[in-house]
């Protein structure tokens, strides 16, 4: 009877378009299993795309690297949080409600730059049939900054992002059901140093050919920007215990943009509602067939912006939708998925239709190595929401176009050869028109205008990829990672004004089919760290990032176009924690040791060497 009640209510909420969350089917993990669509920070993690996804085979077990206490990130840019409470899989996954011992989670900690970090999760319910769950996190920054290419000029940097929610799982005899929803609100000021640097002084007139009046422009940099989100979902799933698998899945946010320009022009507003549904079924000897469908529609309020300046196309509803049938074969020894995705596309008063494989294949070599393979493809709407999270200096004043990938192959090659290493070999090539490339702008004709907003910028791209990865533990007592990814794009220029969401680089390229940078993506990321425990309370921990080889584009003192490289980014961070109880830990870190100036997005000079302390709690 409960059974009943419950699928009744998802029947209604998905009636009045309320949403479930079935997380996406994106390259990145973490992505599979969270969806904060708010600029939450952790420490540092920068990899563009995650090249190294892959089912292994149960034999290959990898190494796991101790998790370290979340901190507040010394970067200003959006980066994801790991969500305390347990969420659930993917629908298309048996599906089963964890519960832990420990019901709560409270973190604290601050230190210079009035950097400030709290984050708190409760179980009001936490059984192993049924699960309750709320949960908050604040991140907050607030001080001056130095700018790369001046030793005098300084600015100060406020950021102060806040999430929180409420997640309910239950598990029945032969299916799970998801319901919940968080509310968001991010508030930050635009501090970057300004991208049209003649508009810093130039001539306004009555027409363009008189020249008598000099005007200053005046920046607004002090004004704080707030982003909000609304979010609520759905979902029920089946489990293994069902012969016909089933998800079905009713997801809606609602993300608002206070400012457009500048302070005195109201900002847009996107609806974003996802439906999710599938079916699968085993047929004999590890075969089974199923199919996915995925609809996303997205639909705007516009800014209050100079109408001349958008396509009359900007701001119509967007649509885009998968149908994903596969068949699926599972071995003791490999496993293949033969799938294919056919895909729908309206956006801009167009509509497109394209197809792209499906194809995976993994499979043991030996008894702890792995040869894994991936050609796929798919859609990614591209929501300002998602973005914000991506770059939380994004302009909205114009929407993003839906990334349509025609194939992304993978190759790699993983195992365990040791007790306690593992590595993990891997190369790929994707294709993908409309993929987002953040690059910094400035509406100097508008007064007071916000100095540095980031455009999407979206070009066809073809990228190929190789990297390495290596872990390797001693005894729990010293642990090793480095992972290092080569990425080489070619980037080729489009009409964007058939494409509303990104700016025509015309001063720069002569056609435009004519090669350009992939403005804001690095070429090359490492991510490196030790963990050393003397003492069984004791971890030091130390990690390093690398970014080389990102482009920016911007305007110069006498209005031509650039696009030069950005500074490498190096940044080392020392951190000592003290385990008291399995209830109980302080720890302390040192960020920017190396104490370089360095930015990820142009004109945004991240913070030098700070220290900061705190204390994690169980309960």
């Amino acid at each position: 009877m409960l059974q009943r009640i419950i699928i009744t209510v998802i029947v209604c909420l998905s009636g009045f378009s309320l949403s479930a969350q079935n997380t996406e089917k994106n390259e990145e993990e973490d992505k599979r299993n969270l969806t904060r669509e708010m600029t939450l920070e952790r420490e540092y993690d920068p990899i563009v795309q995650d090249a190294a996804k892959v089912n292994t085979l149960p034999l290959v077990k990898e190494m796991t690297v101790q998790k370290r206490p979340i901190v507040y990130s010394d970067y200003t840019i959006s980066l994801f949080p790991e969500k305390q409470l347990n969420v659930l899989p993917d629908g298309t996954t048996p599906m089963d409600v964890l519960h832990s011992v420990r019901n709560g989670y409270l973190h604290a900690s601050g230190g210079m730059f009035m950097n400030f970090v709290g984050d708190f999760g409760y179980h009001l319910l936490n059984n192993s049939n049924s699960k309750l769950g709320i949960w908050f996190s604040h991140r907050s920054a607030n001080g001056n900054v130095r700018f790369l290419n001046n030793d005098t000029l300084k600015r100060k940097a406020v950021i102060n992002d806040n999430i929180g929610g409420i997640d309910f799982n239950h598990r029945f005899n032969k299916s799970v059901l998801k319901l919940g929803g968080k509310f968001g609100y991010s508030a930050f000021n635009y501090y970057g140093v300004p991208t049209n640097r003649a508009a810093v002084r130039y001539v306004v007139t009555s027409s363009y050919d008189d020249a008598n009046s000099v005007y200053e422009q005046d920046y607004d940099t002090d004004t704080n920007q707030g982003n909000r989100l609304i979010n609520a979902y759905a979902a029920l799933a089946s489990t293994d215990k069902t012969a016909l698998g089933y998800h079905f899945g009713v997801d809606f946010s609602n993300f608002n943009q206070k400012y457009s320009m500048n302070a005195d022009s109201k900002g847009m507003t996107e609806n974003h509602f996802k439906i999710d549904f599938g079916l699968s079924s085993a047929v004999n000897d590890g075969k089974s067939f199923g199919a996915d469908i995925t609809a996303n529609v997205l639909t705007y309020t516009a800014p209050d912006v100079i109408s001349y300046s958008i396509p009359d196309s900007a701001f119509k509803t967007h649509f885009n939708g998968t149908i994903n049938p596969y068949f699926l074969l599972e071995k003791d020894t490999w496993r293949l998925l033969l799938g294919v995705n056919l895909m729908l596309v309206s956006q801009n008063s167009e509509t497109d239709f394209l197809a792209s494989p499906n194809i995976s294949l993994t499979a043991r070599i030996a008894d702890l190595s792995v040869f894994y393979t991936d050609l796929k493809g798919g859609i990614e709407s591209n929501s300002m929401a998602e973005l914000s999270r991506l770059n939380r200096y994004i302009n909205t004043f114009f929407t993003a176009d839906a990334s349509k990938t025609w194939a992304d192959l993978t190759l790699g090659f993983r195992g365990s050869p040791a007790a306690g290493f593992w590595f993990d070999v891997f190369g790929g090539f994707k294709y993908t028109e409309g993929e987002v490339f953040f690059n910094p702008s400035s509406y100097a004709f508008t007064d007071k205008c916000f100095p540095n907003m980031s455009m999407t910028y979206q070009p066809v791209s073809q990228r190929v990829q190789g990297g390495l990865e290596l872990k390797y533990d001693y005894r729990q007592v010293v642990d090793f990672y480095l992972k290092g990814v080569y990425y080489h794009y070619t980037v080729k220029d489009i009409d964007t004004w058939k494409n509303a969401a990104s700016v025509r680089l015309s001063n720069y390229y002569e056609s435009e089919n004519e090669s350009t940078k992939p403005l804001g993506k690095p070429s090359l990321v490492i991510n490196a760290g030790v963990n050393v425990r003397p003492v069984k309370p004791l971890t030091i921990s130390l990690d390093y990032t690398m970014l080389s080889g990102m482009y920016a584009g911007y305007y110069d003192d006498t209005f031509d176009y650039k696009i030069d490289k950005m500074p490498a980014v190096n940044d080392l961070r020392l951190r000592s924690s003290w385990q008291f109880t399995d209830q109980f830990s302080l720890y302390a870190q040192l960020n920017n040791l190396l104490f370089r100036r360095h930015e990820i997005f142009y004109g945004y000079p991240l913070q030098p060497f700070s220290v900061m302390g705190g204390f994690n709690v169980n309960f």
